[in-house]
């Protein structure tokens, strides 16, 4: 049977037989015999009361214990806790929570500029970290959490869930069996659409100081993704970007989208009372920290871009040609990896939706005798086209489930994907190429180290 064939009659089975979650029953001495991990959640937006709250015990309550949650904001820590559906302690002290209630494990997902000093203070009082991404936001920060995983030897885990998606980890299959050969080159295109990037330049995303411009928190997905593909960690950025539509390039400007004059004809209104759930988590609350989290688009202090180009050299010798489109009515991202035996690529639309991703295989005919094909990966249920679940079954249901692709990610890879956002920043405000080493401690490597968990 010729591999199209196989795959065509295996199905999802086959195209992501390395995903393949092997606990299908649990022997003596694994996770579900242990006792239950004690977990701690520090930021309770969002991501904390939805992915890392209510359904982390949704689904692996038999494998963890929420022992307490912490937020600066007294009010909504209260309001998280409920729609987390916990009875346990809540905080505004990070400090305090971790002497009194002595979790194993805290979960960082508050703002992005905030990182580095929940990370750093879990280390220091005995605690194992899972922070989301980015890691931090500039390479001093960065710098900090190098020194204290050295200094405490605390285990740190960053959750880039988009590794884990089975298309994905198909594409690095094909890539590490050699089907393209050697790397030489990735093109990669993401655009995201207006309604997300309105919502970015709302929040604190849209302040550099907070969210390190979308060249850090969100190309950082993007950057790690290339970085696991090829194995690799990038030594120079060149790059441009600009800023057309928000922020003071706006005809007009309000307090907030609640409270502003101009309603009727700015076409980026929305009134985040309609929104149950993100009145009460943050409006209702903001009179605590002022927070505002529906903020104006058009106001001064908005100093992220919403286009976005780089060239990165790898040191292992490969080019990335990246963009991100960040104003547009399209969502979705196109990425091709090109090899010395072939061209592997795929395209994922954002809308319409489809249920599966065709990887199309293109050889160099006087290099390889392989036919051209398409590999059809259907998405798996969960979130992130099925890469949530995954992850999660590693970091809290089953610790030690094999790992053959590398998918689990540790401080070096969190630095090394926002070291390239960061350079980014630099080649935009210098206009010059920016070298990855001398930013933080850490010497780009031709082979990327892995993880050891």
């Amino acid at each position: 049977m010729d591999r199209r064939k196989f795959i065509a009659s295996t199905g999802a089975a086959a195209a992501g037989a390395f995903l393949i979650n092997p606990v299908t029953g649990m022997a003596a001495g694994t996770t579900a015999q242990r006792a239950k991990k004690r977990l701690a959640l520090v930021g309770l937006g969002v991501r904390g009361t939805g992915m890392y709250g209510h359904n982390l015990l949704r689904d692996y309550s038999d494998y963890v214990e929420m022992v307490a949650v912490c937020d600066q904001n007294p009010g909504r820590v209260k309001v998280g806790r409920e729609m987390i559906g916990v009875n346990c302690p809540v905080y505004t002290d990070l400090e305090e929570m971790i002497r009194n209630e002595r979790p194993e494990t805290l979960i960082v997902t508050t703002w992005d500029d905030t990182h580095h000093e929940v990370v750093n203070k879990g280390m220091e009082m005995g605690c194992d970290i899972i922070v989301e991404k980015p890691l931090t936001i500039d390479e001093v920060k960065a710098q900090s959490i190098i020194d204290a995983e050295k200094k405490y030897g605390k285990k740190c885990i960053v959750t880039f869930n988009y590794r884990y998606p089975p298309y994905r980890a198909k594409m690095k299959e094909l890539i590490m069996e050699g089907m393209i050969g050697d790397v030489t080159s990735v093109d990669f295109q993401w655009q995201i659409n207006h309604s997300h990037l309105q919502a970015y330049m709302m929040r604190w995303h849209g302040e550099a100081n907070r969210g390190g411009t979308l060249w850090v928190h969100k190309s950082t997905h993007h950057f790690d993704m290339v970085n696991w593909f090829i194995n690799s960690e990038p030594v120079q950025v060149q790059a441009y970007s600009a800023r057309e539509r928000f922020g003071d390039k706006g005809p007009f400007r309000g307090k907030n989208c609640r409270n502003c004059a101009h309603t009727s004809k700015c076409p980026y209104y929305w009134n985040i009372n309609e929104n149950e759930r993100l009145r009460r988590l943050y409006a209702d609350n903001e009179h605590y920290d002022g927070y505002i989290r529906d903020n104006c688009v058009f106001r001064h202090q908005i100093n992220s871009f919403e286009k976005h180009s780089a060239i990165v050299k790898y040191a292992n010798g490969v080019y990335l040609n990246y963009s991100l489109t960040a104003d547009t009515d399209y969502s979705g991202y196109w990425i091709a990896f090109n090899g010395t035996k072939g061209r592997l690529e795929a395209r994922a639309l954002g809308y319409p939706r489809k249920d599966h991703i065709d990887i199309v295989f293109t050889p160099v005919s006087i290099y390889n005798d392989k036919p051209a094909e398409v590999i059809t990966v259907p998405f798996a249920s969960g979130g992130h086209w099925g890469g949530d679940p995954i992850m999660n079954d590693k970091l809290f249901k089953n610790p030690d489930m094999p790992d053959p692709l590398g998918q689990q990610a540790g401080i070096r890879d969190g630095v090394m994907s926002i070291l390239i956002g960061i350079a980014a920043r630099k080649s935009v405000a210098e206009n010059r190429a920016v070298d990855i080493a001398g930013l933080t401690s850490l010497v780009p490597q031709a082979v990327k180290p892995p993880f050891s968990g």
